[in-house]
């Protein structure tokens, strides 16, 4: 394990004792744990966020997903069921959100279903044809995803629609800490999506843990298949029974999502499914656990 990972991981069993496990039940590969090790000390020398601080972010993300999976489990609803309720707590929020973000790029390295949900993606990108015209994430989030899409030079330019300032300056900060200067052309558009004109049409759309953020996901939905290319593909991974602070709309089975995708004129091309807790999909549907689906669109 590589120093600043250590550390930090040091940092966060103090914080959380029963974390401990987990930390070391991790089976990254050299890979993983350099590009870990690259986070982590991006975060510390770019943007003078300590591991200290960084420990702390995750360790936010961490209790607020308990806190959430309580209310949850008791009363088998999510906390919140519309974006009034957690723009201001959450995306508007530099405080909060910049904690957030870093505390959720930190546990795609940790948590199972996003250390999964991140090879996928990292497989899906490396087998596209080279030279696509146009890449659209709606949600960037803290940066991973699209900067794995830059560095692969597939397409010859690429947007990143984001309803949080934070979100999006953060996405910017990373590509130029982790790309540099590749003279191809992107942009973040700081907007909430469902009001937002973007004019082109995309070869493919990406969009990480996105539609459970939405108060209306088929309109949303209906929404993105209209920016989408004849041939075009969309990228999406969709959690199920899988509370957070943010997380607005409930999805209680693969079949809610399916049913939704069809009334949106949207083809399933490819799906897999990520548990956490190396649970078997029967056994996390029995037991309400978080899944995240993950599925390769085109139009109908």
């Amino acid at each position: 394990m590589l120093e600043n990972t250590k550390k930090l991981f040091e940092l966060i069993q103090e914080k959380n004792e029963l974390h401990k496990k987990c930390l070391s039940n991790l089976q990254l590969n050299k890979q993983e744990y350099e590009d870990l090790e690259n986070l982590i000390k991006y975060y510390k020398n770019d943007l003078c966020i300590d591991l200290e601080e960084q420990a702390t972010s995750y360790i936010v993300v961490l209790n607020d997903t308990l806190e959430e999976t309580k209310y949850f489990i008791e009363h088998n609803k999510y906390r919140y069921s519309s974006l009034k309720e957690v723009e201001d707590k959450v995306y508007l929020n530099k405080d909060y959100m910049k904690k957030y973000m870093i505390g959720l790029a930190i546990s795609s390295f940790i948590w199972n279903a996003h250390i999964e949900v991140r090879r996928y993606f990292a497989e899906y990108i490396d087998s596209k044809k080279e030279q696509e015209n146009t890449y659209l994430e709606i949600g960037p989030g803290h940066g991973e995803f699209f900067t794995k899409a830059l560095r692969s030079k597939k397409f010859k330019q690429y947007y990143g629609i984001d309803i949080s300032p934070i979100s999006c300056q953060m996405s910017e900060n990373m590509v130029k800490n982790q790309i540099g200067n590749l003279n191809i052309k992107y942009e973040f558009i700081c907007k909430d999506f469902t009001k937002c004109d973007f004019d082109n049409k995309a070869d493919l759309v990406v969009m990480g843990e996105v539609l459970e953020h939405v108060e209306k996901p088929l309109e949303f939905m209906q929404n993105v298949r209209s920016l989408l290319n004849d041939d075009g593909e969309i990228f999406a991974t969709i959690p199920i029974n899988a509370p957070a602070i943010d997380h607005i709309y409930l999805f209680s089975h693969p079949d809610e999502v399916k049913k939704l995708l069809k009334e949106a004129k949207l083809q399933i091309k490819e799906c897999k499914y990520f548990m956490a807790n190396n649970y078997s999909l029967e056994k996390a549907l029995k037991t309400k656990n978080a899944i995240v689906m993950a599925v390769v669109l085109v139009k109908e």
